[in-house]
């Protein structure tokens, strides 16, 4: 029997200079992104509809000024606040940690 995950214990060290880091809190409507992107000084926030290709877009986005600034980005990692409802989403090039506000694993 394969011991159980532990959510708490990272196999991959996380690498600030080629990981995008991002959250997404969701509602209904309207998603607020706030990532950090490695060689941008400035912290950028962007609210959207709630679609997950524009996501998708925006996060290849950052991922293309980052490249500009010398940084080759590795792993995009996104962290979803679910609020009002719960969402699914299927982000084909992102790797997720959904929660809902109370900071409950739901996925």
């Amino acid at each position: 029997m394969s011991p159980a995950f532990d959510a708490s214990r990272s196999l991959t060290a996380l690498e600030q200079d080629s990981t995008i880091i991002a959250v997404i809190e969701m509602s209904q409507s309207k998603w607020l992104v706030a990532p950090i992107v490695p060689g941008i000084k400035r912290q950028p926030l962007k609210k959207i509809d709630a679609d997950e290709k524009a996501v998708v877009k925006l996060l290849d986005r950052w991922c293309k000024e980052a490249g500009q600034t010398g940084q080759q980005i590795k792993r995009i990692v996104v962290a979803l606040a679910v609020s009002l409802v719960q969402r699914e989403t299927s982000l084909p090039q992102v790797t997720a940690a959904v929660r809902r506000s109370a900071s409950r694993r739901v996925a």
